[in-house]
């Protein structure tokens, strides 16, 4: 009777084929993740983490750091994480004063300071030998608050506050006073009230549109009327609503209409955060362009290490090591092990269990998916040894049987061989005892 237990030869190549298959495609996967650490845009399991559902959605979305992205539209966080950022980055690139001059004004604007009487204010200035004629004061004849601009006779400067700002329609009543004059003053008026206008754009520093941003306008702030009406406020009245309704949810329709909500909720956290993020990447890369080629050559600056980075950086590795393991043969069993493990923490964020919203994409499944699949495939060659049927694991257990076999050949059993005068008999002594 034959052993059932006993595997054909074609069932054994299946299986080291398959485990090869796997191998690969895990190991892929780890190289492209790598590929993209240097690219504009390197990859991140955020948003996989972010979109979990199931029992433990929380788990994985609390290691995403900041799930709905309210860490962006905080000022104080965000500013804080941008000083935190500019710090490491000064030290790592060992910035001279020149270029850590450039990044200051960046981050904090490009203005100038004025005495006050005995204070010190942000301004920008623009030359303007005088006002026209006809006008006594910006505040008096254009009705523009001097918190806001002024013309300052002895320094023949017109100044704009850098922390109020001048808004479009301020800039349209100063230009108001001159309307329809041609001589020389009003133009060189004009000119000076847009050139300042200009400088003041320009000049805004990344903290000053970070606010802009928040209250609704990136390229002037200051004014809390400019804010989004309710926007971040309806934002996060509606994260609530949302998880509270989720934790009630049993029919299919509550699902779906939770799964509506879902979207319009991202959507809304997009137009919010979306600009913030973009001022992110815009400092970022204008940062970086203050460097020499030999301070770029230095590499990134280094993070933090958070759950988020651990979650990215866990997963590369084990992608790649896992997946070259697997492929090659070596350490067949515990590679498949490990694998399995990581693919079902992949399966658990998303599982297509009952009662649970679909993933996103075009894949649809119930209860079992290609990743609890590819579980059940690499539990069954972690409990073969597919690796010693072909692979490194085979030329390692060949090796060794070798040199076990070659140190058994050189102990050889010691043995006692009598001598000829031991064999002998005693005659004498023999003769002796007998008389």
């Amino acid at each position: 009777m034959k052993d059932p237990y006993r595997l054909a030869l074609p069932a054994l190549i299946l299986v080291v084929v398959l485990r090869m298959a796997i191998g690969w495609q895990l190991l892929y996967e780890g190289l492209w993740k790598i590929d993209t650490l240097n690219s504009p845009k390197p990859w991140s399991a955020v948003g996989y983490l972010k979109n979990a559902e199931g029992p433990l959605r929380g788990v994985y979305r609390d290691m995403a750091g900041d799930p709905d992205d309210l860490g962006w539209l905080d000022y104080d966080t965000t500013a804080a994480n941008w000083d935190d950022w500019l710090q490491r980055f000064r030290s790592h690139y060992q910035l001279d004063d020149k270029q850590a001059g450039s990044l200051h004004r960046l981050v904090e604007g490009a203005y100038s300071v004025v005495k006050d009487g005995k204070k010190d204010r942000k301004v920008y200035a623009e030359p303007l030998d005088k006002l026209p004629e006809g006008v006594k004061s910006l505040k008096e004849t254009a009705r523009v608050s001097d918190k806001v601009a002024w013309f300052d006779a002895k320094a023949k400067r017109i100044y704009v506050d850098a922390t109020e700002h001048l808004k479009p329609d301020e800039l349209e009543k100063l230009k108001s006073v001159v309307k329809g004059r041609t001589d020389a003053d009003s133009k060189t008026y004009l000119s000076a009230v847009q050139k300042v206008f200009d400088r003041q754009k320009k000049g805004l520093g990344f903290k000053e549109k970070l606010l802009g941003a928040l209250k609704g306008d990136p390229e002037l702030v200051g004014n809390e009327d400019w804010q989004r009406v309710g926007k971040l406020q309806e934002y996060k009245e509606r994260l609530i609503r949302y998880e509270n309704a989720r934790a009630k949810a049993d029919l299919a329709f509550e699902w779906d209409h939770l799964n509506h909500d879902w979207a319009e909720l991202q959507t809304l956290r997009a137009e919010l955060s979306g600009p913030v993020k973009a001022l992110d990447t815009e400092l970022k890369e204008k940062a970086h362009a203050l460097l020499t080629l030999n301070q770029l050559a230095m590499g990134p600056v280094p993070g933090h290490w958070s759950k988020l980075a651990f979650a990215d950086q866990s997963t590369i590795v084990g992608l790649t090591l896992f997946g070259a393991m697997l492929l090659l043969g070596l350490g067949t069993r515990i590679a498949a092990f490990g694998g399995a493990v990581m693919l079902f923490n992949f399966y658990m964020a998303m599982p297509p269990w009952p009662g649970v919203p679909a993933a996103p994409g075009p894949e649809h499944s119930y209860v079992i998916n290609k990743n609890l699949i590819e579980v059940f495939a690499l539990l069954g060659i972690a409990a073969m040894p597919t690796g010693s049927w072909f692979g490194v694991d085979a030329i390692l257990a060949r090796c060794c049987r070798g040199c076990c076999k070659r140190k058994s050949e050189t102990v050889e059993p010691t043995e006692t061989v009598a001598t000829p005068e031991a064999a002998a008999p005693n005659t004498e002594a023999s003769s002796e005892v007998e008389s």
